[in-house]
């Protein structure tokens, strides 16, 4: 117990050096800790400010510039400039379709660059035929078109390969959608021909697209720009894959988040104090409980020891000097020998119980068919239930004959033996008492019912504290029913030791059933 204590006082020590270090880091970091809160609070409301109008520019920007291609294209030998131009951040119109790249008129530099990006003329074209096409991978083997000997990634579908006959729609172009690879934004749209699937829209440069909607950025941030996004970030500039970031300069105004970290920081110091006190006075309850126990243990068993002991001194001392009537010596005999019984009975359960807290078990197995082992187990228990004036009745399953049993023996009758023990204390008030013993096959586990016909648990008995070592009602009469109220915590603890369990199953006014299971 003193080793427990001991233990318990340093884990308490330790627990408040940690809280008191925690405590200390907390100090340490706040005004840092509130500064980053304060400053990404801000760029983050700041962003959100701006988003509405910076989107509504970006989508008017957009809309001018599709309204020039029209809902289709008109196609032909050559493709025309569309009537407007073009807008400052729109790097030229181009429609590429498996005969080739068509650009405007006078935008032959913007064609040879095109065609020289590789990777973005091959996305465009497998994109042409699946929007939901990846985006051009230089890990992957790269093949060519026989026709053009330009490199093709992906699908490149041609349904007429004769392409001299004219070129003509064969539904509806798709919507819009943005894509990039590097610093190449695309914004096209998927049209189907009779020469396969063709791609038509224009090349964004992002930076000059961007003067155009920072100015309407909130005044706030300092330095805002607008950028592709990265792998698993998501973009708030739909439908482009760009992002509106808010950089890292911002005027840093007093706010909630600044009082929230200051109100964290006060609570943690009430936590660890309020903690600190609990666990206090836990540790002295814990203390005062075991002391109470050992208190309750020393006075029970003294008490159980004393009672015995003076009666074997006076019955010793008058069989000694003969004052004992004939026809008494067989009665004092008998009862110097179940005295000395029941305390070798109470001696060898305060020792099992003392193992069994130190943690060191029989470790002894017995092994063999159920019944064979069972059987000269209920033959001890029932003759003592029978010499205490119980009816005793023993019934097994039929499966437990196919069955072998490995445990340990002395547990188990020491078990039943608290068993019968705790049946003939409250049991015997029954018109007849009876006990019965019944033993039955589960799925994994065997399973011995032991039944009475008494009155029952005292009302003041709960389940939580019928287990409980040294724990008795406080309605029994002590006299009547000597014992230390170790039985039945014993008893679990010797099931637990050899892989079982022991639980009350029910109890009533028509007697209490305790359920022992044992693993098989």
């Amino acid at each position: 117990m003193n080793k427990k204590f001991l233990l318990m006082l340093l884990l308490f020590t330790l627990l408040t050096l940690g809280g008191a270090a925690w405590q200390a880091r907390e100090a340490a970091t706040l005004e840092h800790r509130l500064t980053q809160i304060d400053r990404q609070a801000q760029l983050t409301r700041l962003v959100e400010l701006s988003l509405p109008r910076v989107l509504a520019e970006l989508d008017y920007q957009l809309t001018q510039e599709r309204s020039k291609l029209g809902d289709a294209p008109i196609l032909g030998a050559s493709y025309e400039m569309p009537e407007g131009g073009k807008a400052d951040w729109n790097c030229g119109f181009f429609f590429l379709s498996p005969a080739g790249l068509m650009v405007p008129e006078g935008e032959e530099s913007f064609a040879q660059l095109l065609n020289s990006a590789t990777p973005v003329i091959d996305t465009i074209r497998r994109k042409a035929f699946n929007p939901a096409a990846p985006v051009y991978d230089v890990s992957k083997p790269t093949a060519y078109d026989p026709r053009t000997q330009l490199p093709v990634f992906g699908v490149f579908d041609a349904i007429d390969p004769d392409f001299e006959h004219p070129m003509e729609l064969k539904g509806t172009p798709g919507p819009f959608f943005a894509w990039h690879y590097k610093d190449n934004l695309v914004y096209m749209r998927c049209v189907p021909t009779t020469y396969g699937s063709a791609a038509e829209g224009f090349i964004i440069d992002a930076a000059k697209l961007a003067a155009h909607l920072l100015p309407l950025a909130e005044p706030g941030l300092k330095a805002p720009a607008v950028d592709f996004a990265r792998e698993g970030e998501r973009a708030n500039l739909s439908p482009l894959p760009l992002v509106l970031r808010s950089g890292n300069e911002v005027e840093l105004p007093d706010t909630a988040a600044r009082r929230q970290a200051v109100s964290g920081m006060v609570h943690a110091s009430w936590l660890v104090a309020g903690g600190t006190i609990v666990i206090l006075f836990a540790l002295l309850a814990f203390y005062a409980r075991l002391e109470r126990r050992r208190s309750d243990f020393v006075s029970a068993v003294t008490h159980e020891l004393r009672t015995p002991l003076t009666s074997f001194r006076l019955m010793a001392e008058m069989l000694h000097h003969k004052l004992v009537p004939a026809e008494k010596v067989e009665e004092y005999h008998a009862t110097l020998y179940n005295e000395s019984l029941r305390l070798s009975h109470l001696v060898e359960n305060v020792l099992a119980f003392a193992r069994l807290t130190r943690g060191k078990v029989r470790g002894r197995t017995d092994s063999g068919p159920c019944r064979e082992l069972l059987a000269g187990l209920f033959t001890k228990v029932g003759d003592r239930l029978r010499a205490a004036g119980f009816r005793v009745t023993v019934t097994q399953d039929k499966h437990t004959d196919l069955i072998a049993l490995k445990t340990d023996l002395i547990s188990l009758e020491q078990i039943l033996t608290n068993l019968a023990d705790n049946a003939a204390k409250y049991a015997r008030t029954a018109e007849k008492p009876a006990i019965t013993l019944s033993v039955l096959r589960k799925h994994d586990s065997l399973a011995i019912r032991f039944s009475d016909n008494g009155p029952g648990l005292a009302p003041d008995v709960s389940r939580a504290s019928l287990f409980r070592p040294f724990s008795r009602s406080a309605a029994s009469d002590k006299a009547r029913h000597p014992g230390v109220g170790l039985g039945l915590a014993l008893s679990r603890d010797l099931a637990r030791s050899i892989g079982g369990e022991l639980a009350l199953e029910k109890s009533d006014e028509h007697g209490t059933v305790f359920l022992l299971t044992l693993p098989l």
